[in-house]
């Protein structure tokens, strides 16, 4: 089952971009739409996601935060001069971290970066990749062997209380505690985009029920920098259920496939009752974002160890910014799952 969100094209912070700013925002709606085209000529039925409303997103976010993503917009529109984005002029860093009442304090306390403006339809859009998510999520809890859930924007890099890393609602996360109100049993999540999944890690660092394993760009070189190294392993009740597979700038399939083998077996240990993958293809080679040097077979060969694992799988949708490659790409990786010939 292939679930779309239909809410993302608006929020598009790249049409906001200034000249002479460093770089253009990668995150654009053109991702989401090659993405539904490989689906759509493979054949795959769609469907749009229903809104499952905030309490599934309020099972893993701070009421706090929420608050903020949802209001944030309309509070800056009432400022004197504001523009058509909403970026932090300050951040909340280390020892100076109090939680201020104005508008753009509370960006920079919980906004972590400018890779996560804010405009005006970046709350729906978020809303509607989570919801996305959710669907996907009941779906392979109701019997379904496969489900994707096409969300844009990504979550990943989503925290509890934080943005960061064009993400916002952590999908993933949502998901997997979506499973597990749903009845199940332990859940694992297995994170193959280029950058590290620093907030889903966050989310579930103390937890003994969801199982994290990323595979990633070595963070001493790549975004997020403070989070994704080997020695990473969980705390408290989640130590030893935190793994993180750092690869080396360069890498190519054979080193990226072997660590999804490796991390698959990990989880494999732990006995999931199902699997949630963020899905990400900015371990392209070229990707504008990272670097790596991964082709369309490794994320072939990616789906076929996925498909071996045995496990009822959620798929979602995180990073990937060559949008020329996209399509290839997905298309690959599910031919390696099973789900198209």
């Amino acid at each position: 089952m292939i679930v779309i969100t239909t809410d993302h094209a608006g929020h598009d912070p790249d049409r906001f971009t200034l000249p002479g700013e460093v770089r253009p925002y990668w995150e654009v709606p053109a991702r989401a739409d090659a993405l539904l085209a490989a689906v759509l000529a493979a054949g795959l039925p769609t469907r749009p996601a229903a809104d499952h409303g905030l309490q599934p997103i309020g099972r893993v976010h701070d009421a706090g935060y929420l608050a903020f993503l949802q209001t944030a917009y309309a509070r800056w529109q009432a400022l004197p001069g504001s523009g058509p984005i909403l970026r932090a002029q300050a951040y909340a860093v280390r020892h100076k971290a109090r939680r201020p009442e104005a508008v753009l304090g509370q960006a920079g306390y919980y906004l972590s970066s400018l890779s996560a403006p804010i405009v005006a339809a970046t709350w729906s859009a978020a809303v509607g990749a989570a919801s996305a998510a959710v669907e996907a999520a009941d779906a392979v809890a109701g019997g379904e062997r496969f489900a994707y859930a096409l969300c844009r924007p990504p979550g990943h890099h989503a925290h509890t209380d934080m943005a960061g890393g064009f993400c916002y609602l952590n999908n993933a996360a949502i998901g997997a505690q979506r499973l597990l109100d749903r009845g199940g049993g332990p859940v694992a999540i297995l994170d193959f985009d280029v950058h590290h999944g620093n907030g889903t890690q966050q989310i579930f660092y103390e937890r003994d029920d969801v199982h994290y394993v990323s595979v990633h760009g070595d963070p001493a070189g790549l975004y997020p920098w403070f989070a994704g190294y080997a020695d990473e392993t969980g705390q408290g009740r989640g130590l030893g259920w935190n793994l993180n597979l750092p690869l080396p700038p360069g890498a190519r399939d054979d080193a990226f496939t072997a660590a999804i083998a490796r991390g698959l077996d990990a989880i494999a240990a732990s006995r999931p009752s199902a699997l949630i993958v963020s899905v990400g293809f900015d371990a392209q080679e070229g990707d504008p974002a990272a670097n790596l040097s991964v082709g369309t077979e490794g994320f072939r060969t990616a789906g076929s160890l996925v498909a071996a694992a045995g496990v009822p799988t959620v798929l979602i949708q995180e990073g990937g910014y060559l949008v020329e490659r996209l399509g290839a790409n997905l298309t690959a990786f599910l031919a390696g799952l099973g789900v198209i010939r």
